[in-house]
């Protein structure tokens, strides 16, 4: 498996994160650079270095395929979002860490905007 935009140095594979039923992979890139928001943005705009994604492959049968790409709600550079995954048993819930995300926010669903809290970190559920 490779990441659908694979660029050097974008640290695809950091983190892995496999559903109990064995059908759903979760893959972290926690260096990717590319400054799309949310789920299925822009993979070739990389105006924000470091900012990172996740990658996600489901499985039928014996086939794998790229179900989506996902970047955080609030993309900045140096985010690191993708550095450390949890997905539940079936595959329906995924939990993607960002280390170094800078918002200032408090709590579930605070101001992402505010990048006053220099490399607070966040969690982003899916």
């Amino acid at each position: 498996m490779k990441a659908s935009n694979t660029a050097a140095g974008d640290d695809f594979g950091i983190a892995l994160a496999l559903s109990a039923d064995g059908n759903t992979l979760a893959v972290g890139a926690d260096q990717e650079d590319s400054s799309a928001v949310g789920i299925g943005g822009n993979q070739g705009d990389d105006s924000a270095p470091g900012s990172g994604a996740v990658y996600l492959f489901t499985r039928n049968g014996a086939s794998w395929s790229q179900r989506a790409y996902l970047k955080a709600s609030n993309t900045n550079g140096n985010d690191r979002f993708g550095v450390a995954l949890a997905l539940n048993g079936d595959g329906s819930t995924l939990a993607v860490s960002a280390i170094y995300e800078s918002s200032s926010a408090t709590g579930i669903g605070g101001n992402q905007s505010d990048n006053t809290a220099g490399s607070g970190g966040a969690v982003y559920l899916y």
